[in-house]
């Protein structure tokens, strides 16, 4: 590994952990409110998926994508954007696809759908939820002229996976 290798890693890792020096399952003010579980959760992925891209994920609250709930959903989110076109550039599908199982996380094989600007999938462990939802511009396939922007992002909300009260929403 060269120098300049040596050096974007170790940023990298200092930046990773910097993000998760409160320690695991800290209180961010972006996730207040929310299951306790559920921000532990969303910090252990954080620190597998900035470890395993070399990019450092952004916490925000977010929602469960509706599909999965007929109810609003509040989640820890995480945010994740890339240029997919960079020689080496990571691919944090698979290190979430290869890694949340090892985490305890069984994939819903039923809860996919895929398009040609993005997908969207879930996982569940115990009484959470874990969706992951990418976008990307996909383009008009009839097109052959079409530059595609590069850009695509990933967004990881863990949530509690409780049913939707009778009333509507779930209280986080």
């Amino acid at each position: 590994m060269n120098r300049a290798a040596r050096l974007a890693l170790a940023v990298t890792t200092l930046g990773a952990a910097l993000v998760t020096s409160a320690g695991a399952g800290a209180r961010h003010a972006e996730w207040k409110g929310l299951p306790r579980r559920a921000s532990v959760a969303a910090d252990s992925i954080l620190t597998s998926l900035a470890r395993q891209t070399e990019l450092l994920p952004r916490r925000s609250r977010g929602e469960v994508n509706s599909m999965y709930f007929d109810c609003h959903r509040a989640a820890a989110r995480l945010e994740l954007r890339w240029r997919s076109d960079l020689p080496g550039a990571p691919d944090p599908f698979a290190v979430l696809d290869r890694t949340l199982p090892t985490m305890g996380w069984t994939l819903d094989e039923s809860s996919r759908a895929d398009g040609p600007d993005g997908m969207v999938y879930a996982f569940h462990r115990g009484a959470l939820i874990c969706v992951v939802e990418g976008r990307w511009e996909g383009g008009d396939e009839s097109d052959t002229t079409q530059v595609l922007d590069p850009w695509k992002s990933v967004l990881v909300d863990v949530a509690s996976a409780a049913p939707c009260p009778k009333g509507g929403d779930v209280k986080d």
